[in-house]
């Protein structure tokens, strides 16, 4: 039981990764990139700027969702038998860590839409970029570390 419960905890951190990922690039940096004007000033700027803001969203949602879909696939593998503990482990650690670049990618975009469009530097303008990438960079020294120890006990597993 406790590996099947194990196997829902993946899919549900890479959820709540993508949906603060996609609210922080959509909604929280815009709004903290120009704080003198309403998120409704905002996008209207960036559609009277020419950006179809609409487009550029439903992008990001099927990008960062895309993950959301892997990590069940990858649960679903384990449920089925068709994957072991390890190995699903590893995949969601390996989506987790792979949420840095895709923050990165993803919030280019945009970023640089507000950035043009209202004279602001561009990057990110809230702390959640930064727990976002560090929740990456835990994801990717567990990945490390959990491939070391499976290696560590196949090894001596043979001995």
């Amino acid at each position: 039981m406790g590996n099947r419960l194990s196997l829902l905890v993946g899919p549900v951190i890479v959820l709540l990764y993508a949906t603060v990922m996609v609210l922080t690039i959509t909604i929280w940096d815009p709004a903290a990139a120009v704080p003198w004007l309403t998120y409704q000033e905002i996008i209207a700027g960036l559609n009277e700027a020419g950006i179809i803001v609409a487009a550029e969203v439903i992008g990001l949602i099927v990008w960062a969702y895309l993950g959301v879909g892997l990590a069940l696939v990858l649960s679903i593998l384990g449920f089925t038998g068709h994957a072991g503990l390890g190995a699903v482990i590893l995949g969601q650690l390996a989506l987790i860590a792979a949420g840095a670049p895709a923050y990165f990618w993803g919030s280019f975009s945009l970023g640089m839409d507000v950035a043009d469009t209202f004279g602001v530097s561009g990057g990110s303008h809230t702390p959640l970029s930064g727990l976002l990438y560090a929740t990456s960079g835990v994801a990717l020294l567990a990945l490390v570390a959990v491939s070391i120890r499976m290696v560590a006990n196949r090894r001596s597993m043979r001995s």
